[in-house]
Order: structure tokens, then sequence, then C-alpha cells
């Protein structure tokens, strides 16, 4: 069985008005992307310190065909390993450890859904652990598929991404989505405004490689669980900021090759009965395993 999620498109006027529409490539039953993740956040809290999470894994998703309204893949995190301090002291990650080589199916929003809703086209839509007594892992496989960078396996650039030409921007409305930051952490809610820019399309030993800008205008509702000597705490508050994204796409067999994201947020927060402002860094790297 086939699904084609994605092709692309390259009408070829003259070199300066080569026009051309970013779709992911045809998935095969079987067909398997991998890709190794670098993240990065930190936060100051006052009276506690600097709050840093890192982590790095691979990622394997296998596609296996259609299942009702949804797309299903198989999700694997492999390689994990990670280094979080609070105030210096390591935190340790047991969800994460967890989750490696224990696999869940990604239930993605396909074709039967596009009349309903497009926002939700090839977007995560919900998760089972492939082993039942898994669940006890919802939470993480949610911040890991779910969180502030999530996938989408069928409009990696907006269903607006069609007939562009180098120097074109896209841009989308104000979308709200539900996002979870951390391990362990409740849903937060965010709004986001997103323009995209092709800036540039460069060949590369014999591949046509197009460079992808994105900028996305952030309002968050946020909740953070903080996990400290034995405590669990819970951050709340909101924030507003800018993700700055920078896309790598192979044009010819529609693949990512690289994604580099930065995100700035601001704002007041709440812990303990206790009111304060916080900035949040962000970083988030991935790229195609060959």
């Amino acid at each position: 069985m086939k699904l084609i999620l994605v092709f692309f498109i390259s009408l070829a006027f003259c070199s300066d008005d080569e026009k051309y529409t970013f779709i992911f490539g045809d998935f095969d039953v079987g067909k398997k992307m991998i890709y190794k993740y670098s993240l990065e956040t930190s936060f100051t809290v006052p009276g506690i310190g600097l709050i840093k999470y890192m982590e790095e894994y691979i990622e394997t998703l296998e596609f296996l065909g259609v299942e009702e309204d949804f797309w299903k893949f198989k999700a694997t995190l492999t390689d994990m390993e990670s280094d979080n301090y609070v105030n210096e002291l390591e935190i340790m990650d047991y969800f994460r450890e967890a989750m490696e080589n224990n696999p869940c199916y990604l239930y993605v929003g396909g074709f039967e859904r596009m009349a309903a809703d497009k926002d939700s086209w090839g977007r995560v839509d919900h998760i089972v652990p492939v082993d039942p007594e898994d669940d006890y892992l919802q939470e993480a496989y949610r911040a890991a598929y779910m969180n502030m960078y999530p996938i989408n396996l069928r409009y990696p650039f907006d269903y607006k991404a069609v007939n562009v030409t180098v120097g074109d921007s896209w841009m989308d409305d104000y979308k709200k989505s539900t996002i979870y930051v951390n391990m362990g952490s409740p849903p937060s809610q965010a709004m986001s405004k997103t323009t995209w820019t092709l800036k540039k399309v460069k060949n590369k030993k014999g591949r046509k490689i197009a460079i992808i800008e994105m900028q996305d205008s952030l309002i968050l509702d946020l909740q953070i669980l903080l996990d400290f000597q034995g405590k669990r705490r819970l951050i709340t508050g909101q924030a507003t900021g800018v993700s700055d994204v920078v896309y790598n796409w192979d044009i010819d067999p529609g693949e990512m090759l690289k994604t580099t994201s930065v995100t700035h947020l601001k704002g007041n927060f709440e812990m303990d009965d206790k009111k304060f402002y916080m900035k949040i860094f962000m970083r988030n790297i991935s790229k195609m395993v060959k």
C-alpha cells in the first residue's frame, strides 16, 4: 500500500522564475525517516537559580499505513543522553530513560480529515504506546512529539508553500495549539503567527537545497513542571516571544535535511505563591541520519 503524502513540483520558466511547491515526499509502507536531535532549554528561577535541560537522541519514524482517518507511524527513540541541572545539581530524567527503545504509535491527521480541519493535516493528533504497559509514559511521549517544535508530516511549511520563488514570503494567521514544555508537565497553550521565506536555492554536489527561514510570533500560557530534590513544583505564567528557524530542504526527493531553531521567551510567572519575571531560551537542532 502506498500513501502519497507529498510531491515536489518545479515549473521552470527561467532561472530567476523557477517555482517550487514544498511538501514531503512519497511514503511507502515501511519507509523510515531517521533524525538526530539536540535540544536545550534554560531559564533562571529566583531563589533556585539556573535551570538547564540538554538532551540528544536518535528518532526513527516508520510509516505503517492508514488506520481509520489517520496516517499511522511507529516512533522510536534511541541513543538517548541528557544533561539536566538545577543550580548545578544534576536532575535525573527517569521518564526519558524509560522511553528509550520503547516505541509508540503516532496518529497523524491525513487526507480523510482535510475537509474538516486543514490545521490537522500532517500533525500528530494522538499517541498510543506500542506496549500497553508503557501507558505511564504518555506524558513523556507527548513532550517528545507535541512540544514547542511539533513535526508536520505533510506540509512542513504550511499548505500555502505552493508555486513560490526565491525571495517569496507567505504567512499564516494566529493558530492555537496544545504543547508540552518538558517531561511530566501539564499541557500548555500556544498561539503562533508564522512567516516563511524562501531565501535561496543552492546546488550542492548535484542536489538542489532550498534554504527556508521561518519566524514565529508566540503568545503562550505555560505550565512547566520542575522536579528538584524530590519535590515536584509547578511554574505557571504567560509569555511572549519569537522563534527563528532555518530549514535545509532537499528538493528532488522532498526531504528535510536539517532544522535549526532558536526561541526567546519572556513573561510573568508564579511558583509557590511567589511571582517573578523570567526569560526562557530554547534551541533545537535536527539532522537527517544517512
